[in-house]
């Protein structure tokens, strides 16, 4: 072969090499990588009694060629990962320890732990714990919802307890949230109890007093207290509003900045009546001078309207005091709405 001619081949070789070359080097880059793998990333630990902690240890396995790095662990609601093995080399395996607490559970319930790695082909990891949560003190209904007007007749709901296995069970006290809710704790009669239940059973009656009782959202829990040794406590949630009785809408009547000719600076307000009985509502007087109210039937007893008047006599300047209502209800006679504003 020619001079020429060997040195065409090797030229030729060298550029096929160099084309390749990157080719190569990829392929070699593709396979030095971490690869992260869960053979079973769902745990069920079927049943379980509420109250208890699930422990499991999720297994990680690095089926790669260089160390894998879990860099964050973000466990759901519920559920903590008190370790977790941050580094796994190649061919090993580590473990997330993960805890889920049952006391704020019941039923079915799933639970999601969301495992980040450096693995490009599977950064995401999902690991998930399964459980049917059962009590070992049941409650029905289990909750107590209160929707009622200040004022209103008292409103009570009963709860019955009871156990499946523990024939002695005892309510030994009943913690209540709210100084107006009383609670009563008392054996359930013949026919009350639960058949699914065994041994002795309870009912505990749950009672609002609306006259004491403050507007506002109910969102707390009562406590059970038992004998049962391995669940002595029973949080029953309380939920629910305490409506004013009268209600004004708006609340507070803010004119502003006002000229006043005549009785052309006017406002409306509407007055509902969310109580049982009806009420007959009228214009009382006002701490501000020049002011006028008519007072419009929408439905009798139900539902008013308000038309309040400035009359020429208010002074220039700021002005603020209130409205007075007159009420026929035996337990609310009066009501106050504030007003303000400036004439100018």
């Amino acid at each position: 072969m020619k001079r020429a001619t060997v040195y065409a081949v090797l030229a030729l070789c060298a550029v096929a090499v160099a084309a390749a070359a990157p080719a190569l080097a990829q392929e070699a880059a593709a396979e030095a990588r971490p690869k992260a793998v869960v053979d079973e990333p769902v745990f069920d630990a079927e049943r379980v009694n509420k109250g208890k902690n699930i422990v499991h240890d999720f297994v990680v396995k690095n089926e790669g060629t260089t160390p894998l790095r879990i860099t964050d662990v973000r466990p759901a609601c519920g559920c903590t990962v008190a370790d977790y093995d941050e580094v796994i080399a190649p061919g090993a395996s580590g473990k997330v320890h993960a805890v889920l607490d049952t006391t704020s559970f019941a039923g079915p319930i799933s639970k999601g732990i969301t495992v980040l790695t450096d693995d490009p082909e599977n950064p995401q990891l999902t690991l998930t714990v399964k459980a049917l949560v059962e009590p070992l003190v049941f409650v029905k209904p289990g909750y107590a919802r209160f929707i009622q007007p200040q004022l209103s007749e008292p409103g009570t709901v009963e709860q019955l307890i009871f156990t499946r296995s523990f024939d002695a069970l005892e309510v030994v006290d009943v913690t209540s949230p709210y100084p107006f809710l009383t609670t009563v704790a008392r054996p359930a009669k013949a026919d009350e109890v639960d058949s699914n239940g065994s041994g002795k059973q309870w009912v505990v009656t749950f009672t609002v007093d609306y006259e004491k009782a403050p507007v506002g959202a109910l969102g707390d829990y009562v406590v059970v207290k038992t004998n049962h040794p391995e669940q002595t406590e029973v949080p029953i949630p309380v939920s629910g509003f305490v409506r004013p009785m009268v209600v004004v809408t708006p609340q507070d009547l803010d004119f502003g900045k006002i000229q006043v000719s005549g009785e052309s600076a006017q406002a409306q307000l509407v007055v509902k009546n969310y109580g049982r009985e009806d009420i007959e509502i009228s214009f009382k007087d006002s701490t501000v001078p020049g002011v006028r109210v008519n007072v419009d039937s929408v439905e009798a007893g139900r539902e008013y309207t308000l038309e309040v008047m400035l009359g020429p006599e208010l002074p220039k300047g700021d002005f603020s005091g209130a409205i007075h209502l007159q009420l026929d209800h035996p337990k609310q006679k009066s009501l106050t709405i504030p007003l303000k504003g400036t004439r100018i």
